[in-house]
C-alpha cells in the first residue's frame, strides 16, 4: 500500500468528460490509497469521504457535470493510512457548445494548515502583506471563493514548493500583469500562473529571489 500522502498539500486534477476519465497528481493518488496500477475514479474518491460528506458531494459533481462555472467546497476523507484528513476542492467546469467536457482545479489538504492562523502565516512580513491581498483577491474572484479558501490555496502552495507565501504572492501578481499568461478566461490564466510554480526553472528562480 501507498504510504500516504506526502508533506505537500496542494494537488491539481483534471476530469474528461467525455472519456469518464480523472488525471490525478501522484500526491492525490498517494492520499486516496492508490497503488501504482489502480486507476483513479469516481467511486474511489466517493468511497474515501466521510458518510456524512459523500451524498452532498455526489449532487455537487453531478451539479458541475451539468453546467459550466468555478466551484469550491470542503470535505473529509479517510486517506491510504485511514486517518481522517479535511479537504477543499477549488476549480471549474468547462463546457463547448453547452456541453460540460472537463473539470479541473485544485484539491487542497488543509487538516494541517488549520494549525495556523492566516496572522501567523503572514508574521514578520509586512511590506508583503500588499501583495498577498491583492494575490487572494485575484483567486476569490476568478474561482468565486471566499478570502479563507483563497489564503488556503495560497498556503498550499507555499507548502508543497517550499517557497515562502509572500514569493507565491508575488508570483500570481507577476503573472496577471504577464501577457503571456493572458487568456480569454481568467480562471484558465490563473490556473496557468499557478501550474507555472509546478516548473522546476521557476520554482528555482523564485527561492533564488527569496533568499
Amino acid at each position: 500500500m501507498p504510504s500516504g500522502p506526502p508533506s505537500e498539500a496542494v494537488w491539481p486534477f483534471e476530469y474528461d468528460v467525455p472519456a469518464k476519465r480523472w488525471g490525478w497528481a501522484p500526491g492525490l493518488r498517494d492520499l486516496h490509497g492508490l497503488r501504482p496500477e489502480e486507476s483513479p475514479t469516481t467511486q474511489v474518491m466517493l468511497a474515501r469521504m466521510l458518510l456524512q460528506d459523500r451524498n452532498l458531494m455526489r449532487k455537487r459533481l453531478v451539479e458541475h457535470l451539468a453546467a459550466p462555472g468555478t466551484f469550491s467546497y470542503t470535505y473529509q476523507l479517510r486517506d491510504g493510512r485511514a486517518r481522517v484528513r479535511r479537504i477543499r476542492y477549488v476549480g471549474q467546469s468547462e463546457a463547448v457548445a453547452g456541453e460540460v467536457n472537463r473539470l479541473h482545479g485544485f484539491v487542497i489538504d488543509i487538516t494541517d494548515l488549520l494549525a495556523e492562523t492566516a496572522a501567523d502565516a503572514v508574521a514578520g512580513a509586512v511590506e508583503h502583506r500588499a501583495s498577498i491581498e491583492q494575490a487572494k483577491g485575484a483567486i476569490m474572484l476568478s474561482f468565486g471563493i471566499n478570502g479563507e479558501a483563497a489564503f488556503d490555496l495560497l498556503r498550499g502552495y507555499s507548502t508543497r514548493s517550499n517557497i515562502k507565501l509572500a514569493s507565491v504572492a508575488e508570483h500570481i501578481v507577476d503573472g496577471l500583469s504577464d501577457p503571456s499568461y493572458s487568456r480569454d478566461d481568467s480562471v484558465r490564466g490563473l490556473l496557468d500562473i499557478l501550474l507555472a510554480l509546478e516548473q522546476p526553472a521557476a520554482g528555482a528562480a523564485i527561492l533564488r529571489h527569496q533568499i
